[in-house]
């Protein structure tokens, strides 16, 4: 079981950051807008980033700066973000029922956190396309090796009664509620949390009422960016506080939380996407995994 530390960022993820966010701000952008983005990057990470930064938070920073050229950019997105949900929606009846053929309830959860975990497919560059979760499918088919359940995942699910889920990607977030409804099934109250508009290619209300996640859980909360403890509204800190359990998805959810979840049990489920998270994790680069920290 893997104990609370806290993530420090490499030397590389400073390049990464500004890589991430210029590409995906700057999509839509002109190529005066572009030069002034990369300047407004770059003047944050000369004064920010230190050995001791949260990636999460300053990501935040980042995004919160270029506000009018992140606006722009999700016209880029709303395709792709469509498309990926009406994909992912395809594929729930098939999932639903390879889940199902888990003989105890044990079992089907660690089947539904596979499917979760393994949607979790944006690239580190700009998406060019719809996801096609091709992973899942493979899973479905018995073709893929299964992502790597860490530790007792559904016992720290069992014993919670209540729980925050931190969404990532739009489609990605249709097999999040295969998982919710398993925990929903074991008695806990669900808090998900998505992000506000806009926000590149992730989660946002409008997949929530795609997916009728509105009608399963308990509560739903919005962040302005990725979720760092302290950095939120009172109103979700407050929910933070109540939970007894956090299930982050995705890379910058990862990041952010890393040794800041204040004590709390935490499910992470991602993709190794980058070097430093597969020295952190101890999973190859490529591969994915669920992974629980105490």
């Amino acid at each position: 079981m893997a104990r609370r530390t806290i993530l420090k960022p490499d030397l590389e993820c400073a390049p990464c950051i500004q890589k991430w966010v210029y590409e995906r701000a700057g999509i839509l952008a002109t190529e005066e807008e572009r030069f002034q983005l990369v300047k407004r990057i770059s003047e944050i990470l000369a004064r920010e980033f230190h050995p001791e930064t949260n990636v999460g938070s300053l990501s935040n920073r980042i995004t919160d700066s270029i506000r009018d050229t992140l606006s722009r950019s999700a016209d880029y997105y709303g395709g792709i973000k469509l498309k990926s949900n009406q994909l992912a929606r395809k594929l729930l009846p098939s999932a639903r029922k390879y889940i199902e053929k888990g003989r105890t309830p044990r079992e089907r959860f660690k089947k539904a956190c596979r499917l979760a975990s393994a949607s979790n497919v944006a690239p580190m560059s700009v998406p060019g396309e719809a996801f096609k979760f091709q992973e899942v499918i493979h899973i479905l088919k018995g073709k893929n090796p299964f992502p790597a359940v860490r530790d007792d995942v559904f016992e720290a699910a069992r014993k919670a009664t209540r729980i925050l889920y931190i969404t990532d990607n739009a489609g990605e977030i249709g097999f999040d509620s295969l998982l919710i409804s398993r925990l929903k099934e074991m008695g806990s109250k669900v808090t998900l949390v998505v992000k506000e508009e806009p926000f590149f290619e992730d989660a946002t209300m409008k997949e929530v009422s795609f997916f009728g996640l509105d009608r399963l859980v308990d509560k739903i909360s919005t962040v302005n960016g990725f979720f760092v403890p302290g950095e939120v509204s009172p109103s979700l800190m407050d929910l933070f506080k109540k939970s007894d359990l956090l299930i982050a998805k995705g890379t910058g959810n990862f990041e952010a939380l890393k040794g800041k979840a204040k004590g709390k049990p935490t499910i992470y489920m991602l993709k190794i996407k980058c070097k430093p998270i597969a020295l952190s994790t101890g999973i190859d680069m490529g591969n994915f995994v669920v992974r629980l920290e105490i």
